[in-house]
C-alpha cells in the first residue's frame, strides 16, 4: 500500500480558529502540508483561520477533521508528541533536534510518522497521549518556557526541514513486516483489555485505569510489527480457550 510519508501535524482541541490558521502558515513555511484537527473548538471548517493563514489556502483546504486521537492517527506508524507531562509517562522523550532525526528515520523506512499538538491553554491531556510512542521537548528558557502554538509548530517544522525529512513528493510502498498501524494496534488493546478483564486480570476497579494506562505505553513503546500482532492475536485467542 503507498503512504504519503510527510510528518502529519494534528492539532488536538485547538481553541481559536485564528490559531489553526496561524499553525497553517508555519507548516508551509517548512514545508509542511498535511494537517488534521481533533475537535477544535469552535468546529471546522473556520472562516477566522483563513486571515491568519497568509495564502497558506493548500493547508487549509486539505486539512482533515476527526472527533478523537485515535481516528486522527490511525494510519500512522509513530507517533510524537510536544507535552510538559514529561515525569508523569513512562515514554521516550527527546529534544526538537533529536525528534525530526527519528521522524526522518521513520519516514526513510517507509513509515508514516504524526506530530501532536494540544490545546492552546492545556497541553495534551492523559487520554490523548494514550497513542503516542515518544514526547517532544522544546528547550526554551525554564524562567519563562510558554509558547503558542503556532510557534511550537513552527519550531518543530524548523527542526524537520533541517534534516530535510520533508518531501513533497512523499510516495513510497509499505515493506511487509514494518511496524503496524496504529488502527490495528488499538485494535489489539482493546482486545486484550477486554481478555484481561474476562479472565480477571485487573484486581479492582479502581487500579485498572493505571494499568492499562501502562500496557498501552509499553505496547507503544515496543512498536510490533504486523507479524508480531497477529502473533500477539494468536496468543490472546489461546488464552480466550483456557479453562473452556
Amino acid at each position: 500500500m503507498a503512504i504519503n510519508q510527510q510528518p502529519v501535524i494534528i492539532l488536538v482541541g485547538t481553541q481559536m480558529g485564528e490559531n489553526i490558521g496561524m499553525c497553517a502558515r508555519a507548516m508551509l513555511n517548512c514545508g509542511l502540508e498535511r494537517l488534521r484537527l481533533v475537535s477544535p473548538r469552535d468546529g471546522w471548517p473556520n472562516p477566522a483561520a483563513i486571515a491568519t493563514a497568509a495564502d497558506a489556502d493548500i493547508v487549509l483546504e486539505n486539512a482533515e477533521c476527526f472527533d478523537s486521537v485515535a481516528d486522527a492517527v490511525a494510519d500512522c506508524h509513530r507517533v510524537f508528541a510536544t507535552t510538559a507531562r514529561e515525569r508523569a509517562l513512562n515514554l521516550p522523550v527527546l529534544g526538537a533536534d533529536g525528534a525530526a532525526a527519528e521522524i526522518k528515520g521513520v519516514s526513510g523506512e517507509n513509515r508514516q510518522p504524526a506530530i501532536l499538538f494540544g490545546p492552546e491553554a492545556s497541553g495534551l491531556d492523559a487520554a490523548s497521549l494514550e497513542s503516542v510512542d515518544t514526547l517532544i521537548h522544546i528547550d526554551t528558557n525554564p524562567e519563562f518556557s510558554s509558547l503558542n502554538l503556532a510557534q511550537a509548530v513552527l519550531l518543530i517544522g524548523w527542526e524537520l526541514r533541517k534534516t530535510s525529512s520533508v518531501s513533497q513528493a512523499g510516495e513510497s510502498e509499505k515493506s511487509e513486516g514494518e511496524t503496524a498501524g496504529k488502527k490495528d494496534l488499538e485494535f489489539f488493546l482493546q482486545r486484550l483489555e477486554s481478555t484481561l478483564e474476562e479472565k480477571k486480570f485487573f484486581l479492582t476497579p479502581d487500579l485498572k485505569p493505571t494499568t492499562v494506562r501502562n500496557l498501552r505505553a509499553m505496547f507503544q513503546r515496543i512498536a510490533p510489527s504486523d507479524k508480531e500482532l497477529k502473533m500477539l492475536h494468536g496468543m490472546l485467542t489461546a488464552l480466550a480457550k483456557t479453562g473452556d
